[in-house]
């Protein structure tokens, strides 16, 4: 059925992806950050990913389900459990009875599942990625945490709160509706359970996934594979994500190479994807997509990362190692020095609207203390420098990258008693006169 599904979308793509795509010259019109535009969807995001800058949000923070999206969680703990030695791509793991019945369910996305064999976290974690192959992400849970699919559902809704995440629930390691997954439902979920996330806290799991493992990328990218290949059970696995490059829904001048897509009843079609364009790379999130035909995540994904890459540019604000206007040094009392020079620890980079100069970005100082006793160490921060574009209020994920510290760029020692005695003369007599 899966199968079918995919060859049949090939021709309806070919009539709807290229006309609803919001052409790049209409985009670029658009230049100011509080212009709508009209992503059909229950909600949607689109943010860059260096920075974290959100550049789209619509009903960023409504809570929904996500559906297969759940995996790149999956997927993240396993790959840090590879990273730390606790798991290692060749070890083997088989399913028990449970897990082979639901692989073997033709009305969901899987590759077939054996009891009498074994399989490695490789093939499973390509699977799961490529195929989204719902059985293999649950034995996934099982070899990170030694076969508890109650704990690795622990382990998901604990990393998202490290995250600052708080509106998650997670009920399973796939993102199905809890119906489908025989005696494998957590404590407490109910039997229709689904994992819920917002837009915007998706986004943030995407951030974190490509910034501490940007290797998934090269699975992600991967448009077709066989699982078991050489064996009775090979299975072909084609990606669900139609915008790869000779896809259904390709872009050309969109380099999309992931990350995932997710399909259930109640979530609709969803889709976590990410794009690069000149050098910089986006991460767009699509909720519950609205429109007809079988390609209209797609179609909506292809508008919104268009817009974004029409519309916001990077831009350099200030290097580091910067003086601040009007605060380049700061007053030392009692130090040999009387005053050390400031500097901006960081360089300001972030991504403004597409028609902003330097001129236009504002450069706001706030001063942490007045003076400095000493000693007083290099590197000492003395207040933070913070960047913004007039009428862009949408923020960013986490900690705002449009700032950084600005720090004293030279130790100060405590002047000796006579200097000080000396300094004390000179300032008696100067206001003396």
């Amino acid at each position: 059925m899966k199968k079918f599904f995919k060859a049949a979308v090939a021709f309806l793509a070919a009539l709807t992806i290229g006309s609803a795509v919001l052409p790049a010259s209409q985009a670029a019109a658009a230049t100011s950050v509080t212009d709508s535009l009209n992503v059909n969807a229950k909600a949607a995001i689109s943010v860059d990913a260096k920075t974290g800058k959100i550049l789209y949000a619509k009903n960023a923070n409504q809570v929904l389900p996500i559906a297969s999206m759940s995996k790149l969680i999956t997927v993240y703990l396993l790959l840090d459990a590879v990273k730390t030695g606790k798991v290692k791509w060749t070890d083997r793991i088989r399913p028990d009875k449970e897990i082979v019945a639901i692989s073997q369910r033709h009305d969901l996305s899987n590759v077939p599942l054996r009891s009498d064999k074994t399989y490695t976290v490789r093939e499973l974690y390509q699977a799961t990625l490529i195929y989204s192959a719902n059985a293999a992400a649950m034995m996934l849970g099982d070899i990170v945490t030694g076969g508890s699919e109650n704990k690795f559902i622990d382990l998901m809704n604990a990393q998202v709160k490290k995250w600052g995440i708080t509106n998650a629930n997670f009920v399973n390691a796939n993102g199905l509706n809890n119906a489908q997954l025989g005696k494998y439902i957590y404590p407490g979920s109910g039997k229709h359970g689904e994992n819920v996330m917002t837009a915007r806290d998706m986004a943030i799991v995407a951030r974190h996934l490509l910034k501490d493992f940007p290797e998934v990328l090269e699975t992600t990218s991967i448009a077709k594979k066989t699982f078991e290949a050489g064996t009775n059970d090979a299975t072909d696995m084609p990606n669900w994500n139609f915008m790869l490059p000779g896809e259904v829904a390709a872009q050309p001048d969109l380099h999309v190479d992931g990350l995932k897509t997710g399909t259930t009843d109640t979530a609709g079609d969803c889709f976590t994807g990410t794009a690069t364009q000149n050098g910089q790379r986006i991460i767009t999130v699509i909720l519950h997509t609205g429109g007809q035909g079988e390609t209209k995540r797609f179609v909506q994904t292809a508008k919104l990362m268009r817009w974004t890459f029409a519309n916001w540019k990077p831009m350099t604000i200030l290097p580091a190692g910067s003086s601040v206007k009007g605060e380049s040094v700061i007053k030392v009392d009692k130090g040999k020095q009387e005053t050390v020079a400031l500097k901006t620890k960081k360089a300001i980079t972030t991504v403004v609207p597409v028609n902003t100069a330097k001129s236009g970005v504002q450069l706001t100082y706030n001063k942490k203390v007045d003076e400095l006793k000493a000693p007083a160490k290099k590197g000492t921060k003395t207040g933070t420098l913070k960047a913004s574009v007039p009428g862009d209020d949408l923020g960013y994920l986490g900690q705002d990258g449009s700032s950084t510290a600005v720090v004293t760029t030279a130790r100060v020692d405590k002047a000796g008693f006579f200097r000080l005695i000396g300094r004390g003369i000179k300032e008696f007599f100067t206001n003396l006169f």
